[in-house]
């Protein structure tokens, strides 16, 4: 493809008017790259004297066409004109074209120019480890790289942080210049933190530092005309021209690094005075029965806490829709309708004596998964302590619709034909149907017959009740088992496999306090929580692997998508999108997806991911669909019926897990073959 265009030249005349004038047509050269009359000829054409060409791939009508340069051959800005020569002609009554055949002698000359430049700004935070602000780099453009060139965690602690800037432009770019980078300086609002000197980046060091251009954009000030965010583009233009730095001096970007090229952004930041302690009245705490709320609908009270005469209004928004609650009277036919209205309750005043405002909600019937985000909106003067839901995705209630648990068999041995067992004849699958996500217990008889015809491996297929029976149930959530020495891969060891099967769920859950305080930040560093041991704030990032789901007050996913590790390093956790993290409020790590691939021996097994991270002698749950799946058979029996086994008992479900599923009865515990 040609790194230039050329314009067309079109003129409209009457029918028999002679035509003899030349045309000029004009070839520009494409952004990067420049022209010179030298470059181009007419194909097949004779060359009569310097950039003349004659004959070729012409029309007949025209004799000559003659290039020229505009300003300097090969100059940023310079184009080519294209005299075409013509004998004249009288005009037909139709249109009429002529063409000549452009070609180049040597390509025209790509000027993309090397640029590197290291951008730096303060981290800060106050006496009580809160980030005063938060800066964060936009995604490079095309053909730039830019990287966190500090060893320290971004935008946690205090110092400076540096990002470098690498990569190629074009040369003679439109102002302000080929956009390089784009960083957001956003001020801790929350606690008040705003800008009084507007972040700035100061002049470039190094030869080239007249050739780099910051534009602030975008201001945003809060209610008081705090300047609180600020995004700063930096821009590049290459010098042309220029003893020692046209050409650049150096033949890749990363050569370029070596000059050492840096511009450091400035900035003042202040807190707004938060006053003593109850000078200013604050909600303080929402709370609410926060376990899955039943699929047949049932009411809720939402007790919102605060100082006296702390004023706010809430609003309860439903996944279905963005439906929100309607705040109606009881017995007004409205009230517990979830309706497109953006309703949201009326202002309310935290009286002097209880401290409380409580709300009964009425969650109406469902038959998907549906969850509620309960936002509380203080009234100014009046604030919110950060654990007080003022956000969807910080405070979320789950319903989910009723669920069916069966009831199947087990062909652990791979001895039946498994399509026979549970086909109807004679035997269908028990099925308890409950609520999801809810403990309650349901049960009901079963009776499952199983007959020698459904035998599949070996010559005779006599049907015996086995010795020790074992009815534990796979998947059920009964299995809890330590680790026996850290677990430093897929295989490792615990002390019992007795009893866990290939495909059943591994499941755990840890919490861990932040270490340090983040706003928007997919990198966070975590300490161990009270609950085991340890209270100081050294990173621990024991018994997490990737893969695990992070929920807590202080984490809004995007779109219901569960927040999930990324990576795990010795001193951080990476995270798959950007969360808040408050010290003192811990964050819940859970495994997902992670199930047994196979049972080496009595003690080892294979997961279907690494386990590293995991240390010794921590509980892991095997089986269950989730960890609320709980089931488990009553009064069972296996009893000889002629030729057949007849297995019967009451199948019992205690807790519901979100989604259908499956337990199962292990046949080759419960007979042997003959």
């Amino acid at each position: 493809m040609a790194n230039w265009t050329v314009t067309e030249s079109s003129t409209t005349l009457a029918q028999g008017a002679t035509v003899s004038a030349n045309v000029v047509l004009t070839i520009l050269p494409l952004t990067g790259f420049v022209v010179s009359a030298s470059n181009f000829k007419i194909g097949e054409a004779t060359n009569t004297s310097g950039n003349i060409w004659a004959g070729g791939n012409v029309d007949s009508s025209i004799t000559t066409v003659t290039f020229a340069d505009t300003t300097t051959a090969g100059a940023v800005g310079n184009t080519v004109t294209a005299t075409v020569a013509f004998t004249s002609f009288d005009m037909p009554g139709n249109l009429k074209q002529l063409y000549i055949d452009i070609d180049e002698i040597a390509e025209v000359e790509n000027l993309d120019r090397f640029f590197c430049v290291r951008t730096q700004h303060l981290a800060e935070t106050d006496s009580k480890g809160i980030n005063k602000h938060i800066v964060t780099y936009a995604s490079a453009p095309t053909g730039i790289t830019t990287a966190n060139n500090t060893p320290l965690l971004h935008n946690i602690g205090d110092g400076l942080v540096e990002h470098l800037h690498q990569g190629i432009v074009a040369q003679g770019p439109a102002a302000p210049g080929e956009l390089i980078l784009s960083v957001d300086f956003d001020a801790n609002e929350l606690f008040g933190y705003h800008y009084i000197s507007e972040p700035t980046f100061s002049t470039v060091t190094g030869a080239y530092s007249s050739y780099y251009t910051f534009i602030n954009s975008d201001h945003v000030y809060d209610t008081d005309g705090n300047l609180i965010f600020v995004t700063i583009k930096g821009y590049y233009t290459p010098p042309v021209g220029v003893t020692g730095l046209d050409p650049d001096p150096a033949g890749s970007a990363s050569a370029m690094c070596e000059l050492g090229q840096s511009v450091l952004a400035t900035h003042v930041i202040r807190q707004t005075p938060q006053g003593e302690p109850g000078s200013t009245t604050q909600v303080t705490n929402v709370d609410i029965d926060s376990s899955a709320i039943s699929p047949n609908g049932e009411v809720r009270t939402v007790k919102i806490l605060g100082d006296a005469f702390a004023q706010f209004t809430f609003k309860i928004v439903s996944s279905d829709s963005s439906k929100t609650y309607d705040f109606g009277p009881v017995g007004d036919g409205v009230n517990g309708i979830f309706t497109a209205g953006a309703t949201e309750s009326d202002p309310s005043t935290i009286g002097t004596n209880l401290g409380t405002i409580d709300s009964p909600i009425h969650f109406p019937a469902v038959t998907s998964t549906t969850y509620y985000d309960i936002i509380v909106t203080p009234i100014a003067p009046t604030t919110a302590t950060p654990n007080v839901p003022t956000a969807a995705n910080q405070l979320r209630i789950y319903q989910y619709p009723t669920i069916d648990i069966s009831l199947g068999l087990l062909d652990g041995g791979s001895v039946y034909d498994d399509s026979e067992l549970l086909d109807g004849d004679p035997n269908v699958a028990a099925k308890i149907t409950g609520p999801g996500g809810v403990n309650a217990t349901l049960s009901r008889d079963f009776s499952y017959t199983i007959t020698e015809a459904m035998v599949t491996s070996g010559s005779t297929n006599t049907l015996a009740v086995k010795a020790a029976l074992d009815f534990t149930l796979d998947n059920s959530g009964s299995s809890i088992v330590k680790l026996d020495g850290d677990a430093s891969g897929t295989s490792f060891d615990i002390d019992s496999t007795t009893g866990i099967i290939a495909g059943a769920t591994i499941n755990w859950s840890v919490q861990k306090n932040p270490v340090f305080n983040v706003e928007k930040s997919s990198i966070v560093s975590v300490a161990a929580h009270d609950a085991e041991g340890d209270t100081s704030n050294v990173p621990n990032n024991d018994n997490l692997v990737v893969g695990m789901e992070v929920t807590g007050s202080t984490v809004r996913s995007s779109g219901g998508i569960p927040v999930t590790v990324v990576s795990v390093g010795s001193q951080e956790v990476n995270l798959s999108e950007q969360i808040n993290a408050t010290v003192g409020i811990p964050l819940t790590f859970t495994a997902a997806g992670v199930t047994v691939s196979s049972v080496t021996d009595a003690n080892t097994l294979v997961a279907s991911q690494t386990m590293a991270g995991v240390k010794d002698n921590f509980a892991l749950t095997f089986g269950g669909q989730g960890p609320d799946l709980r089931a488990g058979i009553l009064s069972p029996t296996v009893t000889k019926v002629g030729d057949n086994i007849i297995i019967a008992g009451t199948f019992q479900v205690s807790s519901f897990p979100v989604a259908n599923a499956t337990v199962k009865l292990d046949l080759n515990e419960l007979i042997t073959i003959s």
